[in-house]
């Protein structure tokens, strides 16, 4: 850790990019507050809700991006702030490949799961980039297929200690003199005080926020969809068809859902996180959008050259109280056709994680759990393999890209099925949001309970896997059970900080 200038310029020979942190103890404030203050200069907020991972214990802000990998017409592309090409690249990898060799960061033995590094999605479309797959035809939302920007200062908020610490990423240019890098040092420890003077300045936020009293109403009311219902019935009789005639076992249908706003994104984030809690909870901020969402569901996480992919598969919606629940707990289980969906969507993780990892050790830790959020419950499993030495972690990303849960098996074939079937292009629902970090660790999740913000309008979208015996009433039913707490924040967020507008007026 470069904590001092003897450090730092000797790291400055070596490396073009230096971490120095500093930590604060900062027990009045919360992340959204922070981020709230420093707003102009965000990009994104990672967050989580699960008692089994560290990263619930931090929060993440990204502030000051200054470079950005993006795909343009076939070549991928890293960018400064400037709009300048600092490389150039045909394929996905290769341009990771180049944005960590021009950063040229230095690894650092850190506490926390991230720390810098690359923060980002790959849309559903970008599988064009991977397979011998033909995009869809209809993307009226014109989102970018590729998005990740790398910020120079990443606040790591410790919610069990109450300490912030503050991560700046110098950069050093070659050859750069003892005077240049004192410079440079220098001007790292103003921007850290910098920064954190301006997060616990006076809050610009609104205070204590009502949660209940708003007004109940049918939870589609307004509410449009790319699919009228019979048109989704009919759409589910044809997948039975190619299931029947040998093509796939199953493929994921999905819906999109379009709501009119008049709140931010970041309001429409701090609703989501109370009502919806999840494993991935994250906003970003993109060049002509925004994402929010609070994900369920791990797409693939390389820890220390670990690769572990989260399969859910199989939903009922919750109980009214703690009998009802178990009770449909037990439904769940006992359902044949959600078992044998989840076994073979087990069966795809295996195989995906079999494609990079070492032979022989390809594992299920986790079998058939059942695993409960604010709305539905989901069969869960997690799958486990040693990433196999000819292989980097961007490789096992890659290898996993889709989630076979999110679109079928076989994927390849599910997703040309889908892509002839579904209204729209997915964007990006159904694809990855996640990091690749400076210290060549990945933690990604399946960008679903996730809505797209533009031009005042949300886009949530949610599918339900098709296979030989399903009943479109339910997979209908299915597909509004898994958007409706994303509807249900959108509509309370609408509610309570136009509510709250009117107090302050």
């Amino acid at each position: 850790m470069a904590t001092n200038f003897g450090s730092f310029l000797k790291d400055a020979s070596t490396y073009r990019t230096i971490p120095i942190t500093r930590t604060f103890l900062l027990d009045t404030v919360t992340p959204i507050q922070i981020f709230q203050n420093l707003k102009k200069r965000a990009a994104y907020l990672l967050e989580s809700n699960d008692k089994e991972s560290l990263w619930s214990r931090y929060s993440f802000i990204g502030l000051d991006p200054y470079l950005t990998l993006k795909e343009e017409s076939g070549t991928f592309l890293v960018e400064n702030k400037s709009a300048e090409t600092i490389t150039r690249s045909t394929t996905f990898k290769d341009a990771v490949n180049s944005l960590f060799g021009y950063l040229n960061a230095k690894k650092m033995d850190l506490p926390f799961p991230f720390y810098g590094g690359a923060v980002g999605y790959i849309g559903y479309e970008g599988i064009t980039h991977f397979e011998p797959v033909t995009p869809h035809d209809n993307h009226d939302l014109l989102f970018q297929d590729f998005y990740f920007t790398v910020c120079e200062t990443i606040l790591i908020f410790d919610h069990h200690s109450r300490e912030l610490t503050i991560c700046y990423h110098a950069s050093v240019p070659e050859e750069a003199d003892e005077t240049t890098v004192k410079n440079i040092y220098n001007e790292a420890i103003r921007e850290i005080d910098r920064t954190v003077n301006q997060a616990v300045s006076s809050i610009n936020l609104d205070g204590t926020l009502t949660l209940s009293g708003h007004t109940e109403q049918d939870d589609f009311e307004g509410v449009k969809s790319n699919y009228e219902k019979e048109k989704f019935f009919d759409h589910v009789e044809k997948i039975k068809e190619y299931i029947k005639a040998g093509d796939v076992f199953q493929a994921v249908l999905s819906q999109r859902f379009e709501l009119d706003i008049n709140v931010s994104a970041l309001e429409l984030y701090r609703i989501l996180r109370i009502v919806n809690p999840s494993p991935y909870m994250f906003y970003l901020r993109t060049e002509n959008a925004e994402v929010v969402g609070s994900s369920p569901e791990r797409l693939v996480q390389v820890l220390n050259r670990e690769v572990e992919i989260h399969p859910i598969a199989g939903t009922r919606k919750r109980g009214s109280t703690p009998r009802e629940d178990k009770a449909l707990e037990t439904e769940l289980l006992a359902d044949e056709k959600e078992r044998a969906e989840h076994y073979m969507l087990v069966d795809l993780a295996r195989n995906d994680v079999g494609r990079v990892a070492e032979y022989g050790t390809v594992r299920t830790p986790v079998l058939m759990d059942i695993a409960r959020f604010s709305h539905v419950m989901h069969i869960i499993s997690k799958v486990r393999g040693n990433l196999a030495e000819e292989y980097e972690p961007i490789d096992a990303l890659i290898s996993s890209f889709p989630a076979g849960t999110v679109s079928g098996a076989p994927k390849i074939r599910a997703m040309e099925i889908l892509r002839d079937l579904e209204p729209n292009g997915r964007g990006v629902y159904s694809g990855a949001m996640g990091y690749i970090g400076f210290d060549g660790n990945i933690d990604s999740c399946i960008a679903i309970r996730t809505m797209v913000v533009k031009d005042k309008k949300a886009y949530i979208q949610a599918g339900a896997g098709v296979v030989a015996d399903s009943i479109p009433e339910q997979e209908w039913e299915e597909t509004r059970n898994k958007a409706r707490a994303l509807i249900k924040a959108v509509k309370m967020a609408e509610q309570i900080f136009k509510k709250e507008a009117k107090e302050y007026v």
